[in-house]
Order: structure tokens, then C-alpha cells, then sequence
């Protein structure tokens, strides 16, 4: 409760300086504000206290494949809402939502491309999507990787950001 009220505003308030929003971010742990440009070239890693900030597909996918030759892979495969899944939110708005976030078709991307001029099949989960939960879809992904590797005879590398089996799929999501 404030003892003594003002009639009028007699201080200016200055507007807040517009900052592009992306260029600057804080640390949950330290709460040190951090340059992004320079957080990105530490690998997303604070310069403070240590913390590892939370790191897309597309950084792994640059950070662990050879830039000129890198093809992504099952672009069209979607996932789907068979079991017409009800909660709080339906599951075919959550995939909706998460796909418009995200701008994929699902929790992992893989590609196939070069680390040192060697040829792998690369998978890379994404957290951001509905938690990096794992569908059917992702199951399809995995699968269809090991098995180009294992008919290229070359090597399959996943990095994996799941939260686990994707529960609006039901038993779906194990297959």
C-alpha cells in the first residue's frame, strides 16, 4: 500500500530500447545475458558457468557432418493421428502446433553425408517436437536408417534428445 500518491507523472518514462529479439540471450543457471553470435561460436556452451544450452538438429547436423555433401532424407513421411487421440489438447493440434514450431515433419531428421570424407547415415532427434517423443514415425525413420546403412554397409549414428515413447500413440508408438 503506497503512503503518498502522485497527481500527476511528472517523470518521462523512456520507451525500452527495441532489441532485435534472437541476439541476445540469458543463462538459466548464472543468469549471465549472453551475446548469441558468441554463444554460438562456444557450441552453445555458457562461458560462464559450464551450462549447455538446448542444441538443434540443424547445429549437430553442421557441427558433425562434412558441409558439401549432405542430403536429408524421408522428407515426406508425416506422422498421423490413427486413434483419433483426445486429451486437453487433440493430438492431431499438438502435431499441428509442433510441426508449424519446428518446421518438420516429426521429432528426428536424418541425413546421409560425410564426417572426414567418410559416408554415414545420420539421425538427429529434436527435443522441440512434443518433447523429442518418439512415435511411429520416428520408429519408421530409425528402422529405415539402420537398414540403408546396413545395405551400404556403412555406419548409422543417432544423437538423441528423447523424452520417451509418444503416449497419444498408444501401443503405435513401440512399433
Amino acid at each position: 500500500m503506497a503512503w503518498f500518491r502522485r497527481k500527476d507523472k511528472n517523470i518521462a518514462e523512456l520507451g525500452k530500447k527495441d532489441i532485435p529479439s534472437g541476439l541476445w540471450t540469458k543463462c538459466p543457471t548464472c543468469t549471465e545475458i549472453q551475446y548469441k553470435p558468441e554463444l554460438d561460436k562456444n557450441y552453445s556452451v555458457c562461458r560462464h558457468c559450464g551450462h549447455h544450452f538446448r542444441v538443434s538438429p540443424t547445429v549437430y547436423r553442421d557441427l558433425l557432418l562434412d558441409q558439401d555433401d549432405i542430403e536429408e532424407l524421408y522428407l515426406t513421411v508425416k506422422s498421423a493421428d490413427p486413434l483419433k487421440f483426445k486429451a486437453k489438447k487433440k493430438y492431431s493440434t499438438q502435431l499441428e502446433t509442433a510441426i508449424s514450431k519446428t518446421s518438420q515433419n516429426d521429432a528426428i531428421n536424418c541425413y546421409s553425408g560425410k564426417i572426414n570424407e567418410k559416408r554415414i547415415i545420420l539421425g538427429v532427434m529434436n527435443f522441440a517436437f512434443i518433447g523429442g517423443s518418439m512415435g511411429s514415425v520416428v520408429g519408421e525413420l530409425v528402422s529405415r536408417s539402420i537398414d540403408l546403412s546396413r545395405e551400404k554397409k556403412i555406419p548409422f549414428i543417432i544423437v538423441c534428445t528423447s523424452g520417451g515413447a509418444r503416449m497419444q500413440e498408444s501401443a503405435l508408438s513401440l512399433m
